[in-house]
């Protein structure tokens, strides 16, 4: 952890959905603070997904509270669509815009939400896009593009809207194999460049290498966080030694 502002803090958190009766968390509690790379790990189902969604508000709670940057999304009269434009997230599908290019993709909510200089977006998202190694696909569409280069272009996509926290929800899991590593080398260069990032993940090399803090799941609630050296090497923590043993 690099700095000990507080950005995200999820408290006493429940989520049950109407209708199925299914209670997807129970009782989750955390934190994330400036600079802090959080991967969370866990079995299909656990809740992991439904966790970060809740972080900007996508999913409402059934019970508990969610603060960002100080604010509570629950407070009368607190402005989500201001609260969402400080938490960026990148899902498992790539969600861009098809009958724009990327660049088009890229300036759009800057623009057309933040009300932003149309020169000064551009020339951001022309250096997003030359950060994440897409600069001569400026003009294509989503549709000419690899999978590994959409997730990159969905990357830069949140990226320009300037958030102070990045979520990941398993940005690789809708990729090939040979397009994994193209993504995470971008998400690896954003954490050594600071950024504050939340990633639900699979890939336990990548964890262990990028993480700051390691947070394990199951059955909706979290069972185990720590150091990833700790995490992944001695866990304390019965569940996730076996969790671990069958992710190999």
């Amino acid at each position: 952890m690099t700095d000990a502002r507080l950005l995200i803090e999820v408290r006493h958190v429940d989520k049950c959905f109407a209708g199925t009766g299914t209670q997807a968390l129970k009782d989750v509690s955390l934190s994330i603070h400036a600079g802090e790379v959080i991967c969370i790990v866990g079995p299909s189902g656990c809740g992991k997904s439904t966790l970060l969604r809740t972080l900007n508000v996508l999913e409402p709670v059934s019970a508990g509270e969610v603060w960002i940057e100080g604010v509570s999304v629950h407070a009368r009269g607190a402005r989500l669509d201001r609260l969402r434009t400080k938490v960026g997230m990148v899902f498992q599908q790539f969600n861009l815009f098809p009958h724009l290019d990327v660049l088009e993709n890229l300036m759009l909510a800057p623009v057309k939400v933040l009300r932003q200089p149309v020169a000064t977006v551009r020339a951001r998202a022309l250096a997003l896009l030359e950060q994440v190694g897409l600069a001569d696909k400026a003009r294509s569409r989503p549709g000419q593009l690899s999978g590994g280069q959409q997730q990159r272009v969905a990357i830069a996509r949140a990226l320009c809207m300037q958030p102070d926290v990045m979520l990941f929800d398993e940005p690789t899991s809708a990729l090939d194999p040979e397009m994994v590593g193209e993504v995470l080398d971008v998400m690896r260069d954003l954490a050594l460049k600071g950024m504050t990032m939340c990633i639900v993940t699979h890939e336990m090399v990548f964890a262990r290498a990028v993480g700051t803090r390691a947070v394990f799941m199951e059955a909706g609630s979290i069972v185990w966080q720590d150091a990833p050296e700790r995490f992944f090497s001695n866990p304390e923590n019965a569940r996730l030694r076996a969790f671990l043993g069958q992710a190999g």
